[in-house]
Order: C-alpha cells, then sequence, then structure tokens
C-alpha cells in the first residue's frame, strides 16, 4: 500500500507463449532459410548433370582407345595406325579419333564432347608403341 492508502496493482509476469512480433521474426528467418536451401538446388541439378555426362565422356574416351589399341595389335607386324574418324553417340556425346605413325610409335589422339551446346571436348593423347 502507498502512503495515501491506495492500493498499487503490478502486473504479472508473464509465465509462457510468445507475442505475435516474436512469432513473425521466426517466421521471416525460417523463410529465408528454405529461400536459400531452395536457391541452391538448381545449382546442385546442374552440378550433378555435368557430372554425369563428363562420366559418360570419359567412359567413350576409355572404350575409344581400347579399340585403337586391339586394332594396332591386330595389324602387327605393319604398325599401321587405325583410320580416322567421327561418332555421334545416342545420348549425343560426340567423339573424334585420329592416330598417326611414327618410327616404332603410334601418336592417338581422341577427343569427346558432351551433349551440352557450347561444353568444351575433353582430349585424350597417347602414345602406343608399334607391337
Amino acid at each position: 500500500m502507498g502512503s495515501d492508502g491506495a492500493h498499487f496493482r503490478f502486473m504479472a509476469a508473464r509465465t509462457g507463449g510468445f507475442t505475435l512480433l516474436e512469432v513473425l521474426i521466426a517466421l521471416l528467418v525460417i523463410t529465408t532459410g528454405v529461400l536459400a536451401l531452395a536457391g541452391t538446388l538448381g545449382t546442385s541439378a546442374a552440378l550433378a548433370a555435368n557430372g554425369r555426362a563428363r562420366g559418360r565422356v570419359a567412359l567413350v574416351l576409355e572404350s575409344r582407345m581400347d579399340r585403337i589399341r586391339a586394332e594396332l595389335t591386330g595389324s602387327a607386324p605393319a604398325c599401321t595406325p587405325p583410320a580416322s574418324g567421327t561418332m555421334r553417340h545416342g545420348d549425343g556425346v560426340v567423339e573424334s579419333w585420329r592416330a598417326t605413325a611414327r618410327t616404332g610409335w603410334i601418336d592417338v589422339e581422341v577427343a569427346a564432347t558432351p551433349p551440352r551446346s557450347g561444353a568444351f571436348p575433353d582430349t585424350l593423347f597417347s602414345m602406343l608403341p608399334c607391337p
């Protein structure tokens, strides 16, 4: 009681719950996080597709190099380089190859380009000894 006899009532302390402002701030933080996560999904998908395409290109390069080795072995002892060529695969990968003879060696260049437009080819160079 005060000195004049008036009673003062004090507001009771909050015991639980959230204010509208706290809820709005939490919603803003969560929305920002979800939008940031959604923004990275497109980049992740593009990187994954690029990785799959480059993996396919690596398989094409390896396969062509194996074929050229087999052809070179089959041409023994002449050491005749296999014919050059180009091939488009069903999945859009384009490969080209050429082989040239030098004394005791065959220089081989195999290139493969993924199906994306504007993509740069991966190229494999090798020197194979004559059999």
